[in-house]
């Protein structure tokens, strides 16, 4: 009788177990969409590191873009990570794109914060001409993504932006492409010169540097530059090629003015709907990838559209050290600008000139 009723408290107890507990495979994984727009075409080099790094540079792979490292970071913790991505200006136009991701009509976005100054002027720091060419990128990554000033674009962005500042992703150094075959050898050459500007600090240094900006869409370059409305832009060298500069531009003068830098963020909403070990996971996979874009992704295109200009017949030009000097000189304005437009952005000055002065031999 005894063993009778063990018996039948074992069966009960793993039957119990059986229903109760379901067994790894048979676990649920939890889906979470995100609806998640870049600000580029689907052919742009920076949409090919965030989805898929092998068609921008061959030798590297899917598995390396922010899409599929999220995916799999989401799976390890039991979700299933759904992206539903919109290339610029499909679902919010681009210029408004910040504003859609704080009403939330976005869950996420990429794009430059220099779109965005009036909006959030602390967020385009890292665009401060010449820091990144001076330091190189790595270092100015690790100052740009960590500590105080870090702490000042994300509170920012909170406040401003109802956005939670993932990481920043140092794409192209943009030097001036020129139209014609004539690369630009000292400040005398570009007085008056009309030059694309993105807008911001991007403006306002082209115009420290004594040229005429003039603020248009990536897409309207072309056409002025075949109408001879633009004599130049300052634009990293891919534009040569994805955006077929090359036909009236044919010279280079560097070193970059500045880095384009790209920004990640996520609605805070979405954010803070997301459990803790997700909000871990994405911020920890957002700058590993954003790292790893800005340091080996990016130089690595840079490389391969270098040589591809120069076969194209597009003349290099590397102003000289006293004359670099010259142009450094010139921008100073530009910092105290920025630091007028916020006491954030007054800070962030003041953090940079620290930084550049430990750095900087």
């Amino acid at each position: 009788m005894i063993k009778k009723k063990l018996l039948e408290i074992v069966i009960c107890i793993f039957l119990a177990l059986f229903f109760l507990v379901p067994a790894p495979g048979w676990a649920k994984t939890k889906t979470l969409t995100f609806n998640f727009q870049m600000a580029w075409h689907t052919r742009h080099p920076e949409y090919f590191a965030c989805v898929n790094p092998q068609r921008g540079v061959a030798k590297f792979s899917v598995n390396q873009g922010f899409v599929k490292m999220m995916e799999k970071a989401g799976a390890k913790l039991g979700y299933k990570i759904r992206f539903i991505i919109y290339p610029a200006d499909q679902l919010v136009k681009r210029k408004m794109a910040l504003d859609g991701l704080k009403a939330g009509t976005l869950d996420m976005l990429q794009s430059a914060a220099v779109y965005f100054h009036g909006m959030v002027p602390e967020g385009d720091v890292d665009w401060m001409p010449y820091v990144t060419a001076m330091v190189g990128r790595a270092k100015a990554w690790d100052f740009f993504n960590n500590g105080a000033i870090a702490k000042i674009k994300r509170d920012a962005y909170i406040k401003k932006a109802n956005a939670i500042w993932l990481a920043n992703i140092f794409c192209g150094g943009e030097g001036i492409l020129s139209r014609g075959k004539k690369p630009v050898k000292s400040m005398e050459n570009i007085r008056g010169e009309k030059l694309r500007a993105a807008g911001g600090l991007a403006t306002r240094t082209i115009d420290a540097l004594g040229a005429s900006p003039v603020t248009m869409a990536t897409g309207e370059v072309y056409p002025a530059l075949q109408r001879g409305v633009l004599d130049g832009l300052i634009f990293p060298v891919y534009g040569l090629r994805d955006y077929k500069f090359i036909d009236y531009c044919k010279a280079v003068t560097l070193p970059p003015i500045y880095i384009w830098c790209d920004e990640l963020w996520m609605n805070k909403g979405k954010f803070d709907s997301l459990p803790p070990d997700l909000q871990k996971a994405f911020m920890d996979t957002a700058r590993k990838w954003a790292r790893w874009a800005s340091t080996e992704y990016w130089p690595a295109y840079e490389a391969e559209l270098n040589k591809w200009a120069k076969k194209k017949g597009c003349v290099f030009y590397t102003l000289p050290k006293r004359e670099q000097l010259r142009w450094k000189e010139a921008v100073a304005p530009v910092w105290n600008w920025y630091a007028k437009e916020s006491p954030g952005c007054a800070e962030e000055v003041k953090l940079i000139k620290g930084f550049m002065k430990k750095s900087v031999k």
